[in-house]
């Protein structure tokens, strides 16, 4: 018999449709202004969309691909590191950052209109260039320098930078790729940029380099001379502050460098001890004194500046695995996703959201912004948000 339901559950389901809806484009809007907002509106968006399942009876129906399967993997490996923790009760307070692994879930079951996807995007596109206009003015008349980098909408230049980098890649990905050409992603792409160049982040320009050559190639591998003769006119008229910042990628003997060896070579050594399940998440402040630190460094930053290393340290072999995982079939299934896919413009969408998403695997091979929520928000929203089953008659 076909499942029907009484008219009241009808007209809470699309109440619960409504506010499902609302919440996505609060999100949108906000992940780039307000991490409160953000976080608020995801709450509400979820919490909606579960209880509209448990009233239309679909937990059968909901979605996650195998990199949900890869997610739960790796939710379960942190479990595990937190339970073996050399402080559960410290390690247990940093579980909540796994919770948020949920917006892919949320975005990927709750984004089943083309249309819809398509405006989430455009938001998110222009919400990261207003933010980098309200940077523009942060900088008016101050001189550029490490003192005085641009923090923009976030409370923190490195998260500005971060969210910066994933929008002006999606941005770029979707000027290359869609059709007809929208050309004013130009003036958006130009302000992130320009702006994304004064916060001195030299992890999220090492993102957004690698981001663009991915793009380019896949463009036109021609125009991939184009991006040294950039970096060359950067060094001709940059203020000295970006022209130093530059330089010091190529110097091996530049002190924050150094000081990430040492960091590393510390995390090496609690690693040897903590192998299979790691230290904890975020225990580095209560075992570094048991190691040598000649340095001082990892008594003064207590991370690792680096998400490799520091889920080998936190979680040890089988976090850092099932990390890597996720990365490994979220590529593999956005790749089958996109040769299979009817939708002519799915392939600006996908490549976008896949040099986002190497962007900030490469920056974040030298920070830690695994712990960044507002970063880490955003990255899972892009993923939930390529990887969903549109309706393509909704475009027609």
């Amino acid at each position: 018999m076909p499942n029907i339901r009484p008219l009241h559950t009808d007209n809470v389901v699309q109440t619960l449709d409504k506010l499902i809806q609302f919440s996505l484009y609060t999100f949108a809007v906000f992940s780039i202004f307000s991490i409160s907002v953000t976080q608020i509106a995801f709450t509400i968006g979820t919490l909606a969309w579960l209880i509209k399942i448990h009233l239309t009876k679909s937990w059968k129906e909901t979605k996650g691909t195998q990199v949900g399967i890869a997610i739960l993997f790796f939710c379960l490996a942190c479990l595990l590191a937190v339970i073996t923790s050399v402080d559960i009760e410290s390690s247990y307070m940093h579980l909540k950052k796994l919770f948020q692994f949920a917006i892919f879930f949320w975005a990927i079951n709750t984004v089943e209109d083309e249309r819809q996807r398509n405006l989430l995007v455009k938001l998110l596109i222009i919400a990261g260039t207003v933010a980098a206009l309200n940077g523009f003015f942060q900088v008016w008349d101050t001189a550029v320098n490490l003192d005085s980098r641009v923090r923009g909408t976030m409370s923190h230049f490195m998260t500005f930078a971060g969210v910066l980098m994933l929008m002006s890649l999606m941005a770029f990905g979707r000027f290359l790729f869609h059709k007809p050409k929208e050309y004013w992603l130009l003036g958006s792409i130009g302000f992130m940029c320009s702006c994304l160049l004064f916060t001195l982040t030299r992890q999220a320009w090492l993102g957004f380099f690698v981001g663009s050559v991915f793009l380019v190639f896949f463009c036109n591998k021609k125009y991939l001379l184009l991006i040294p003769l950039l970096l060359i006119s950067l060094l001709f008229f940059g203020p000295e502050a970006i022209k130093d910042r530059i330089y010091s990628l190529a110097d091996m003997k530049d002190w924050t460098f150094q000081a990430r060896i040492f960091l590393w070579e510390g995390g090496w050594s609690i690693f040897k001890d903590h192998p299979l399940t790691g230290c904890g998440f975020k225990c580095v402040d209560m075992v570094h004194s048991q190691y040598p630190d000649p340095s001082g460094y990892i008594a003064r930053f207590r991370g690792m500046h680096s998400n490799l290393f520091q889920l080998l340290v936190d979680t040890g072999i089988l976090g850092l695995s099932a990390w890597l995982s996720i990365w490994a079939t979220y590529l593999t299934v956005i790749y089958k996703r996109s040769i299979q896919s009817t939708n002519k413009n799915f392939q600006g969408l996908a490549l976008g959201a896949v040099a986002a998403i190497l962007g900030f695997l490469a920056g974040g091979t030298f920070e830690t912004n695994f712990y960044d929520s507002e970063i880490v928000m955003l990255v899972y929203f892009i993923m939930g948000l390529s990887l969903a089953q549109t309706n393509q008659k909704s475009m027609q």
